[in-house]
């Protein structure tokens, strides 16, 4: 017998599923494009047991008739090509009835449309990829689609999703990119029975609907850091909301890329996005939502089955678009600004200078202060062979800037970075309280507040029960504030403190089940640099000798818990050398 054999239809439907239907976010995402294809200006979802239960959207825009209805659950319906080549000048976000095959083949699917000039509505059911019953239905305008038991046939698949909070926040993050993209569309958006997003479109225009979004979807924090961009080139038109220098973020998770109003994951636009900032970002990340509008013949977005990545034509002048677009419109006005104080020609920013993306082949935006800080609090590095530090005894001579102490011992001047120094005292004290089970709590007078986005949230609430445990009562209030009432005493955390604690927090945990219970507590003591005395802060002569010999006693008292030294010597020699001196001192 043949060792190949033709695979049955339904295995192969179940396996197109798999490519395109990864998560019910990637069901939800293709139900609202579909909804935005037909013309909707409302669209209404609502969500049961983070999408494996239920996933229910209706929308108001050109229903379907019977046998519309009939012909778009069949592999390769399609309502937008006639011809291959129409694939490179499409305008919409996809051929509607592509992915509705997927969907049915995976689900049970129950589908409601009406279209105008109908008789009736028209009712299609079925699971798996078979109809079992076509019924009227009444003449409501639109359709709406609702799927439920997502895998309930394919139990392999179902059980690499993510726990329900994980899921929920990838279903609200849809909702968010589809908004932000849709500035004339109403969303609504109900997860358990609780609304969770409600953006009606406003009267005002693009920038209103713009601006409004963004403060409901980043927070009213992220919101005020934000300024407007705009930019053109032949061809191309770049605009929307970025960060200030001013008010860049610990972390990447406000950044959103559309092209043509698609929301993409792409390193090319990501990499000219910061090449913008020149090097203001100082370990730092922009928060915003950067729209690029194209001919829809010069990208490709049919490179990935769920249409996150997109091949460019001119891949050099998008690059210097962007970068440019940025630069000018952020950095330059707020030169300008700056500029009217300042000493004449004092400048305080310089250009980007932008090379072709090829030319300069840009690495990834850096991960600076996230994974590769808790990454160093994992794994400590060694201290320099000589001098040891900790046998000499230290005659304190004052403090550099209010930033680093300064102290005379036998092997030379020893200088300290206060900043990284109390770090390192407060990590690995916390983590002795912690592997002792004794964490010292302390209750807070003011609860803090910290504003996120309501996907921010979902990934926070599911470490709650195990942040409680670590020293951190928390609580939501609302759909996208949390307080923290009581933190762990070693710690100081202020409002904007906790608000960057938690924006590291939704990006950088993964499940709290799979996390080792090490890593999870090397993480959160990374935090006691919220507590650290700080650069530009007065330090007494006792608390500074307090502090050294607090030093003395950690395990590794050359660097801070993110890798950075914590001090350095100038020896006897090295400071003679420089007074052109044979000998030392």
């Amino acid at each position: 017998m043949p060792e190949i054999k033709v695979l049955t239809e339904e295995v192969v439907s179940k396996i197109a599923a798999g490519e395109v239907i990864e998560r019910p976010a990637s069901v939800l995402k293709e139900l609202i494009e579909n909804s935005l294809d037909a013309g909707a200006s409302k669209i209404e979802i609502e969500i049961r047991k983070a999408g494996r239960g239920l996933i229910r959207v209706y929308d108001d825009g050109r229903g379907m008739d019977s046998e519309d209805l009939r012909l778009s659950l069949g592999r390769h319906a399609t309502s937008k090509l006639n011809t291959f080549e129409d694939i490179y000048s499409l305008a919409t976000f996809g051929f509607r009835g592509e992915a509705l095959y997927s969907v049915f083949a995976v689900a049970r699917l129950k589908m409601t449309s009406f279209r105008a000039g109908a008789a009736s509505g028209f009712s299609i059911e079925g699971e798996g990829g078979r109809v079992i019953a076509e019924t009227p239905a009444p003449p409501v305008k639109g359709t709406t689609i609702e799927v439920a038991d997502l895998f309930f046939n394919t139990p392999a698949r179902a059980k690499f999703m993510k726990g329900d909070a994980a899921e929920r926040s990838h279903l609200i993050k849809a909702v968010e990119e589809a908004a932000l993209a849709n500035l004339g569309v109403f969303f609504r958006l109900v997860i358990d029975g609780a609304e969770i997003l409600s953006l009606p479109a406003l009267p005002g225009g693009l920038w209103e609907n713009l601006k409004n979004r963004a403060a409901e979807i980043f927070g009213r924090n992220v919101y005020k850091g934000l300024a407007r961009v705009e930019g053109k080139t032949p061809g191309m038109a770049v605009y929307g909301l970025v960060s200030r220098p001013d008010a860049l973020a610990a972390t990447r998770a406000n950044q959103h890329f559309f092209v043509n109003r698609r929301p993409v994951n792409s390193a090319l636009l990501r990499q000219a996005f910061y090449r913008g900032y020149g090097h203001m970002l100082t370990g730092r990340h922009p928060s915003g939502a950067l729209f690029i509008e194209l001919d829809p013949g010069s990208f490709d977005a049919n490179i990935h089955p769920q249409k996150r990545d997109v091949k460019f034509s001119s891949e050099n002048e998008i690059f210097k678009t962007i970068s440019n677009t940025i630069y000018e419109e952020v950095l330059l006005k707020q030169t300008a600004e700056v500029n009217m104080t300042a000493p004449a020609g004092e400048n305080k920013f310089a250009s980007p200078d932008v090379p072709s993306y090829r030319e300069q082949n840009v690495p990834p935006p850096p991960v600076a202060e996230t994974g590769g800080l808790f990454e160093h609090a994992a794994q400590q590095q060694p201290g320099p062979a000589a001098p040891d530090w900790r046998g000499q005894s230290l005659v304190y001579l004052g403090q550099l800037a209010k930033s680093y102490l300064l102290f005379e011992s036998a092997a030379g001047l020893l200088v300290v970075d206060q900043h990284a120094a109390q770090e390192r005292v407060l990590f690995e004290k916390y983590l002795e309280e912690f592997s002792k089970g004794g964490i010292k709590v302390q209750p807070l007078l003011v609860p803090l507040e910290a504003e996120l986005s309501r996907s921010q949230m979902e990934t926070v609430l599911k470490w709650k029960d195990w942040l409680n445990s670590a020293g951190f009562e928390m609580e939501q209030r609302g759909p996208s504030v949390a307080l923290l009432r009581a933190a762990p005493s070693l710690f100081y955390f202020t409002q904007p403190a906790f608000a960057e604690f938690l924006g590291y927090l939704s990006e950088v945990l993964g499940e709290p089940e799979k996390a080792a219970e090490d890593i999870k507590r090397n993480i959160i003591a990374t935090m006691a640099c919220k507590k650290s005395i700080k650069a530009h802060d007065f330090v007494k002569p006792q608390e500074s000798m307090r502090l050294m010999e607090d030093l003395r006693k950690t395990r590794d008292s050359y660097h801070c818990p993110h890798g950075r030294p914590t001090l350095f010597y100038l020896s006897g020699s090295d400071i003679a050398r420089r007074f052109q001196r044979s000998g030392a001192l």
